[in-house]
């Protein structure tokens, strides 16, 4: 049989040279060095090509075994790594430090920790992208993490799934540990997540690596994913002969999650999400379809399904009237203007208004009077629910997320509540339960009052983002 193969490339030498490919496409080198195991890593990129051009790290120390001899290295599927080796007499001067010894070391790629887990909690925010999560686990005989080593530690990845009888594996989200907590007689251990916009963008700040030149927008937010090290995502690509082509300079001392919302900002209608399987999806809520479907619409009894737990009436982000306005370039006849369009509110609950407490929000530059009027009109007829913030529990329900509509039965009737924006899943040995906050103003596929008015007050901008042209 005659095996043929794609590329071949010279990837380095050694004293009994080892490639171990893993499941999550990162590739390992090993090798004897004066003594010591030296390891390399390398994880391909996603693009055509990724493996025509392989470029691993630095070496660093993958054991702190020394005098290392007769090592031979193994890849077992969906386990991990196997080493063995001889290790000499450490000596310092005619003292032992430690005796010769054949040492069989097993790293684990995959660990099934289910049942180790004692109770766990996700939360999850529609305005914040960051999922956190929390754990605790049994810890016998100190088997997770002990005083001096510790199976689970910061950086160490977290899949959660859900099953119920012979059901398939479902998402609950991706993480990654940033503490783990035990005590030396504790029989148990916590250990706090966040999934990976929190680990790799928010914990990441720019430094040199802070101005994207004008291209293409999906192609800017692919390099910029890319460069943060993030390599699971689906950015909605530009399209047209001239798509718009934007470019970006932020401050050095900015995290990436900052920088990288500054940029969806600029977009019309663009959002950013992180799936409960661990890929970001960017892209229109109007015309990207893997965005609009994300989110879908649950209907609930009131009192069987779900309950009440408490109810928030607020005006303060209420609104009377909606204006939107837009600058006129100046003609030969006409100098600089602008123009608005306002549109009154008819509140659905019968509360005291301020009669003038207006929003004004400004379209771009040059939008006709029509255009501003229907733009006033649909968010006065959004604006008619808003005020009314309502929280619910019950049973485990795994599939719901922010930004899902709610839809209550009661005895006078179906409601539609709202937008669901916060989503707190428990689950453990005590129970499973979910609970969530509903937005009376939310409407699925729409940009959400809150984040409109943040972009008029400029808590939603920063001043530190330069658009480049």
């Amino acid at each position: 049989m005659e095996l043929t193969f794609e590329y071949n490339a010279y990837l380095g030498s050694g004293i009994n040279p080892a490639a171990i490919h893993l499941p999550d496409n990162s590739v390992y080198l090993f090798a004897v060095d004066a003594g010591r195991l030296k390891a390399q890593k390398w994880t391909p990129d996603p693009g055509d090509l990724p493996w025509a051009t392989p470029v691993f790290g630095d070496a660093f120390i993958a054991t702190r075994d020394k005098s290392l001899s007769l090592y031979r290295m193994k890849n077992v599927p969906r386990v991990g790594m196997f080493g063995a080796w001889h290790q000499d007499a450490v000596m310092d001067g005619e003292t032992v430090i430690m005796p010769e010894r054949q040492r069989f070391a097993i790293w684990d790629a995959l660990n099934d920790i289910t049942n180790y887990l004692e109770s766990g909690e996700i939360r999850m925010d529609l305005y914040n992208i960051v999922a956190s999560a929390s754990f605790t686990f049994k810890n016998p005989s100190q088997h997770l993490s002990g005083e001096t080593n510790s199976r689970m530690t910061p950086g160490n990845k977290i899949e959660l799934f859900f099953t119920a009888g012979d059901s398939a594996d479902y998402p609950m989200g991706v993480f990654y540990c940033d503490r783990i907590d035990m005590t030396a007689a504790g029989e148990t251990i916590t250990v706090d997540c966040r999934n990976i916009s929190g680990k790799l963008l928010k914990d990441q700040t720019l430094d040199e690596d802070n101005t994207y030149l004008p291209m293409p927008f999906s192609d800017v937010l692919e390099a910029y994913l890319t460069a943060a090290g993030i390599t699971n995502y689906d950015v909605q690509p530009s399209v047209g002969e001239a798509p718009w082509s934007p470019g970006f300079e932020f401050t050095p001392d900015m995290d990436k999650l900052t920088a990288f919302f500054g940029m969806i900002q600029n977009s019309v209608n663009w959002v950013a999400r992180e799936t409960l399987d661990g890929q970001i999806i960017a892209g229109s809520t109007v015309t990207y379809q893997p965005i609009i479907d994300l989110n879908s619409k649950y209907t609930f009894n009131r009192g069987s399904d779900l309950y009440s737990r408490g109810v928030t009436r607020d005006d303060n982000d209420v609104f009377s009237r909606v204006c939107y306005q837009s600058k006129q370039s100046a003609t030969e006849t006409t100098p600089e203007t602008t123009i608005r369009a306002y549109a009154n509110v008819l509140h659905a609950f019968e509360w005291a208004y301020a009669p003038n407490k207006t929003i004004y929000l400004t379209a771009p530059d040059d939008t006709v009077l029509a255009e501003l009027q229907d733009l006033a009109d649909a968010l006065a007829s959004r604006m008619a629910y808003s005020g009314i913030i309502e929280q619910f529990s019950g049973p485990f329900r795994p599939h719901i997320i922010p930004g899902d509509e709610a839809e209550i039965i009661a005895d006078d009737g179906t409601h539609l509540l709202g937008l669901i924006t916060t989503v707190n899943h428990s689950f453990g040995t005590g129970g499973f339960s979910t609970s969530f906050t509903v937005d009376s103003a939310g409407v699925i596929g729409k940009p959400q009052l809150r984040d409109l008015i943040e972009k008029v007050s400029g808590k939603g901008q920063n001043s530190s983002i330069k658009r480049l042209y």
